[in-house]
């Protein structure tokens, strides 16, 4: 059956309505500095639209093969994960991890209502890159409107053990992948206990003129 073209959508309308909605229309740099990651969430739903825009950003990210998004919107299935995250960040002998989780209330996907995990295929040595590219773009995403966002791995430590490939079934993981890294998004807590203090730039700069 035919379907008539869809009308050209009104740049201005767009914009009209994201600032109805609270949103700041922002460039890129913005986005990069502004961003910050949020370690506590309200208890509030991310919208399906502003979802969809941000795993497509993620799917826009450059690669060098193939990745999977598994969006986690299920409650019981987030504290699944959530509670052997936490058991298995316990348990793994780190002193970083083990201090964190050793904080009264600290949960490791601090409450997020969405929760985005990125893997790829086991045997290929561009999975972590290309997950962790989509990944950026994501947050990048979730920035310019107006959500929360942060990088995480510790799910790695839960989902990709050899005993617990069934709950990584149930996330969507495919067989012959392995998790990266996640993402989780929601709105800002007003209080957020569990940060980390307040951002810099990292990292070591040199020119070759």
């Amino acid at each position: 059956m035919l379907r008539s073209a869809a009308a050209e959508p009104d740049p201005l309308a767009t914009i009209g309505a994201l600032c109805i909605r609270g949103y700041t229309m922002m460039n890129v740099s913005e986005a990069i500095t502004k961003r910050k990651s949020v370690r506590a969430y309200l208890d509030k739903p991310v919208l399906a639209e502003d979802l969809a825009k941000i795993v497509e950003a993620g799917q826009w990210a450059p690669n060098a093969g193939a990745f999977q998004i598994s969006v986690i919107r299920n409650a019981g299935l987030r504290q699944r994960i959530n509670d052997l995250t936490h058991s298995a960040m316990a348990n793994s002998g780190v002193e970083f991890l083990q201090q964190r989780v050793s904080l009264p209330g600290y949960q490791p996907l601090y409450g997020a209502p969405v929760l985005l995990l990125l893997s790829g295929p086991t045997e290929s040595p561009y999975s972590a890159v290309n997950t962790s590219l989509a990944a950026e773009n994501m947050i990048l995403e979730a920035t310019e409107l107006g959500l929360g966002s942060c990088y995480i791995v510790s799910p790695t430590l839960a989902l990709n053990a050899g005993n617990d490939r069934a709950l990584a079934q149930e996330a969507g993981i495919p067989d012959s992948y392995q998790l990266q890294c996640a993402v989780i998004i929601g709105y800002a807590a007003a209080e957020n206990k569990f940060t980390v203090g307040e951002r810099t730039p990292k990292g070591s700069v040199n020119y070759v003129d």
